[in-house]
């Protein structure tokens, strides 16, 4: 089994709207509607066991209803929802404290839709509370085509945030740095913190991915695509063809995020 562990989906009444005015600000063609239905169908057609869906309340108003739609996709059963946070919510330890008891798994925090830098000493108190209760934390890291500088989740700043993430369940998306390729190797690849996959395979040269994970520790590294913007099937194919052990890649294409989930 396959799984996708950065993946994007919206409500039927909100999907066109989102997934057109994304793609317009970003450049790239969606491989989905954004709906739960096409995305869930997208998946079986290219081998994806389970999905984990990345939600982001980009501001404190649409928090609950975000989150909202989160559980409320914890009924199918293809689907693993992580709920969000936004930092300057009064409420959001309420709002953990309600995904935890809805049986959520993780948090997703996106520095720029959330205008924060990775390493603001402010934001500490947030981290640990998301960490302390248990849920696995994915950070968007390095550039974000749809939004301009400055970039809010540099490697070098998330370096900085290494003795708060060490050894916890974080994750830095798009191999540390989208983008970024050098600063993610120079500053965080190696270290003791799990990466995807997402955005890797088309932005990144096979050589580069390839010795990027051969850096890393084998049962750090999740397969991702951050659908709807990477094709899974391509994707799949892509880390098949790399120059790895059977074993890792069985870990980077499930057995990880297995492990990470408790699954």
């Amino acid at each position: 089994m396959v799984i996708d562990f950065h993946t994007h989906m919206f409500p039927d009444s909100l999907a066109q709207k989102t997934i057109s005015l994304l793609a317009e600000w970003s450049g790239l063609s969606p491989y989905s509607d954004g709906t739960v239905t096409m995305t869930l169908e997208k998946m079986r057609n290219a081998g994806v066991g389970l999905c984990v869906q990345q939600n982001i309340a980009t501001n404190p108003r649409q928090m609950t209803k975000v989150n909202d739609f989160a559980i409320s996709c914890k009924q199918y059963g293809e689907i693993v929802p992580f709920g969000s946070v936004h930092p300057e919510a009064e409420n959001f330890t309420y709002e953990l404290d309600r995904l935890k008891d809805a049986g959520i798994a993780g948090i997703k925090l996106h520095p720029d839709y959330q205008n924060f830098f990775i390493n603001d000493p402010k934001l500490q108190p947030v981290y640990e509370a998301i960490l302390k209760r248990g849920f696995v934390l994915l950070f968007h890291t390095g550039l974000d085509l749809g939004l301009p500088n400055p970039v809010h989740a540099t490697p070098k700043a998330m370096a900085e945030t290494l003795g708060l993430f060490s050894g916890e369940k974080v994750v830095f998306a798009h191999m540390a740095g989208f983008q970024m390729v050098e600063e993610a190797r120079e500053y965080i690849i190696g270290n003791d913190v799990f990466i995807d996959t997402s955005c890797a395979t088309g932005f990144t040269d096979k050589e580069t991915l390839l010795a990027m994970l051969k850096s890393h520790n084998p049962d750090k590294i999740l397969f991702a695509t951050d659908f709807p913007w990477g094709n899974p099937e391509t994707e799949i194919k892509a880390i098949k063809s790399l120059d790895l052990d059977e074993e890792q890649k069985e870990k980077i294409l499930h057995d990880n995020a297995e492990k990470l989930l408790n699954i």
